[in-house]
């Protein structure tokens, strides 16, 4: 039997659901009307041109790793807004690559760069005064969705994550991998689901709790980003704790900032933590 890793298994589920936001955020606008051809073919560039300044460090730097910077930019293209311009993006990935191979790696800091670098491309967006995630079709309100729709991928998320059933099914398929950490996803997003109850019922508001259960950013980040290998911790009690932290901090800081930067600010906060408290210990192992 062949035995296929964990990164081709990520690998493979992130295609899907970079096909999929293609359609919907480049070919549907264009049946529509809303986009040029030009626009169609822009739209897929971005996990193409990122895997490609990926393969390119690798090389460079003789990288062999297995969650490699081909890897890190397919992934990392997923989560973008729709409003990043292709060269502030690429400029940006580059920067992110040269930080995390010539600071974190040097120093053999397990600093989550992924989280890191998704929240600082938004803070330049907004600086630049160009953050959005709707695309061109959903700006225009000409379609009132429904919440089968919003789960199928026509709510608002970054480039390629929209479709939560995609995100569902890739989550399940991982979870028969020995080697992906099903746990964070479990523990967090359950913590988030009684928070989120707690939350609409103290509100007497059971449309909020409707509307950001099954939102596509929380459950694409959980499933794709808080269990990477080489920023999360291996053992159970450190697993649990992790994911609690992230689980707990989901909603507060969502609500504080907004609902499409949460999730990353509790990742990235919780990845801190046990960084600071020195919970991965000396014989955290990287593959």
């Amino acid at each position: 039997m062949i035995k296929v890793s964990l990164v081709r298994k990520l690998e493979g589920v992130l295609l899907v659901l970079m096909l999929f936001g293609w359609y919907k955020n480049g070919i549907l606008p264009y049946i529509h009307g809303y986009h040029s051809f030009s626009q169609v073919v822009l739209v897929f560039l971005y996990p193409i041109l990122g895997m490609g300044l990926g393969k390119l460090f690798d090389v460079v730097f003789k990288n062999k790793k297995m969650f490699n910077y081909f890897f890190y930019g397919m992934l990392f293209s997923l989560f973008i807004p729709l409003s990043t311009p292709l060269w502030f993006y690429l400029l940006f990935l580059t920067g992110l690559f040269l930080f995390h191979f010539f600071v974190l790696e040097k120093k053999d800091l397990d600093l989550n760069f992924m989280i890191l670098g998704k929240l600082l491309l938004v803070l330049g967006l907004i600086l630049m005064e160009n953050y959005y995630y709707s695309n061109a079709l959903e700006m225009s309100n000409r379609f009132v969705y429904s919440f089968v729709d919003g789960l199928v991928g026509h709510q608002t998320s970054g480039l390629f994550i929209s479709n939560v059933l995609l995100v569902f099914g890739s989550f399940i398929f991982l979870s028969f991998d020995a080697y992906y950490k099903k746990e964070i996803p479990i523990y967090s997003y359950g913590l988030y689901f009684v928070s989120l109850i707690g939350y609409a019922i103290y509100k007497s508001d059971m449309t909020f709790f409707l509307e950001y259960f099954c939102n596509s950013q929380v459950v694409a980040a959980l499933v794709f980003l808080a269990p990477l290998s080489l920023f999360s911790p291996y053992s159970s009690k450190r697993k649990s704790l992790y994911s609690f932290l992230i689980g707990g901090l989901i909603l507060p800081l969502s609500i504080k900032f907004t609902f499409h930067e949460g999730v990353y600010l509790a990742i990235l906060i919780s990845n801190l933590c046990l960084l600071f408290l020195g919970f991965f210990g000396s014989n955290f192992k990287r593959t």
